[in-house]
């Protein structure tokens, strides 16, 4: 009987043992079934606070337009990666940045090919002003210009320049400006000159012989446009005319204007036997319908949109064929060859972007004269 006993307890004394554990595995399930929604909340709130915090910051910075392009630059990166990379440049060429109404180019400035001296007759009529003390350097700027055909005006330092923008108020169109000069040097005339407002419009091109950066980046705070160094290379001054400068007040030959760019009518007529009246007419449609690539090209280039700049590029080399702009076609060949080869692609958009507007200036003459 004892023995019984014994035996029952032991039994008893085990199910209480194992209801015990069962009490206690329910009891810790019962916890974290509780404390699971509260976590889950807790995170599904802090997110929704952070997102908010995210959408509410980004709201408020793309209000300015820089926010807004980096906005989406970071979408496109994030959607597609470019065609082509922009790797082992041989030339950069800064973005144009717009201010005082006028781009900003802050690094070498590109050269075109085969530019001879009479080229510059395409500027004819524009008012130039050259702020130089050296007279070498005077006569060299003088001679290079002097197809321009309109009297170019020269001051021997800073000071003298201000005199004529400010005071005398002559109306230039370019300023070309020495760094290191006696009385006052480039730098403080070019700040002198942006302080006038109504000089916003008037392009100041930095031509020095200084090389190490520090000098040109003071001209650039200052108010400068652009830059070329000495000596001076005439295929980076009519580059840099052409992004600032057109021909509107050109009263040139239109066959001359056509000699300059490189476009040939007649060779049309031959190749393709079209009548005059038929070139006119897709010279108006080239005009109506492709002006537009002189600002798109170089912003699909900025946003690395190789596909489309590709696509653009096709499309007017066929144009270009019918029209006779055989210089800007083979200067477009070249394009797309370097875009191909992820090569010098800074480079050709701004050689684009000066070559183009001027080949618009001068179909939009013609389209005029007839």
């Amino acid at each position: 009987m004892g023995t019984e006993i014994s035996v029952i307890g032991e039994y008893a004394l085990y199910t209480l043992y194992i209801l015990l554990v069962i009490a206690i595995g329910v009891f810790v399930y019962i916890l974290q079934k509780k404390q699971l929604p509260v976590d889950i909340n807790e995170e599904e709130k802090q997110y929704k606070h952070n997102s908010y915090q995210v959408d509410k910051d980004l709201l408020s910075h793309s209000r300015t337009h820089v926010v807004k392009n980096e906005i989406k630059t970071l979408k496109k990166e994030k959607i597609q990666k470019p065609v082509f990379q922009e790797r082992n440049l041989k030339k950069e060429i800064t973005l144009p940045t717009d201010i005082n109404c006028l781009d900003i180019y802050k690094n070498d400035m590109p050269g075109l090919d085969e530019v001879k001296p009479y080229f510059f007759e395409y500027f004819k009529g524009q008012k130039l002003l050259i702020v130089e003390d050296n007279k070498i350097n005077q006569k060299i700027l003088l001679n290079v210009l002097k197809n321009i055909n309109t009297p170019i005006d020269v001051a021997d330092n800073g000071e003298e320049a201000v005199k004529k923008v400010l005071e005398e108020k002559h109306p230039y169109d370019m300023i070309l400006m020495d760094i290191s000069m006696p009385v006052m040097d480039g730098i403080n005339a070019t700040s002198n000159i942006r302080s006038d407002s109504g000089c916003d419009h008037v392009p100041i091109v930095t031509v020095t012989a200084f090389t190490s950066g520090l000098e040109i980046g003071q001209m650039f705070e200052a108010g400068a446009n652009a830059f070329l160094t000495k000596p001076l290379d005439i295929h980076k001054l009519f580059t840099v005319m052409l992004l600032f400068l057109d021909n509107t007040k050109s009263d040139l030959p239109i066959e001359k204007e056509f000699e300059i760019l490189g476009i040939d009518l007649t060779e049309v007529q031959d190749k393709i036997h079209a009548q005059a009246d038929e070139i006119k007419e897709t010279i108006e449609e080239f005009v109506n319908k492709f002006s537009s690539l002189e600002q798109k090209i170089p912003m699909w280039i900025d946003n690395h949109d190789f596909a489309e700049v590709q696509r653009a590029l096709d499309e007017l080399d066929m144009i270009l064929d019918l029209i006779g702009a055989i210089g800007m076609q083979n200067f477009i060949e070249s394009m797309q060859s370097a875009i191909e080869k992820s090569e010098d692609i800074e480079y050709y958009k701004v050689l684009f972007k000066a070559t183009y507007k001027a080949l618009l200036n001068t179909y939009k003459k013609y389209l005029n004269s007839i």
